[in-house]
């Protein structure tokens, strides 16, 4: 059995009284980085399970658990920056 797209979803679940998080996701780029973080800190990342459908469970530091809002830029802000990406990228491809 497929599980259709609105199915595969991603849960973050923690409590008050625990410093660990545990996150399910059938997220390819979540799944990447839940995997890259567990080898690279073993201690804290671990891998829990694999559901028969392809959904990871993690387990994480609660503290890493961010929500951050957009960056907002000027107008003034993005012709900045856009001229510095030409200027970087012309000294890399002249």
């Amino acid at each position: 059995m497929r599980l259709s797209r609105y199915e595969q979803e991603t849960i973050v679940n923690f409590n008050e009284a625990d410093s660990v998080a545990t996150v399910y996701t059938y997220n390819g780029a979540f799944k990447k980085k839940l995997r890259l973080l567990s080898e690279q800190f073993p201690s804290d990342a671990k891998f829990i399970r694999e559901d028969q459908h392809g959904g990871v469970t993690y387990s994480i530091p609660k503290r890493w658990i961010k929500i951050r809002a957009p960056r907002i830029l000027t107008e003034e802000q993005r012709t900045a920056n856009a001229e510095r990406l030409k200027s970087n990228l012309s000294r890399v491809h002249p």
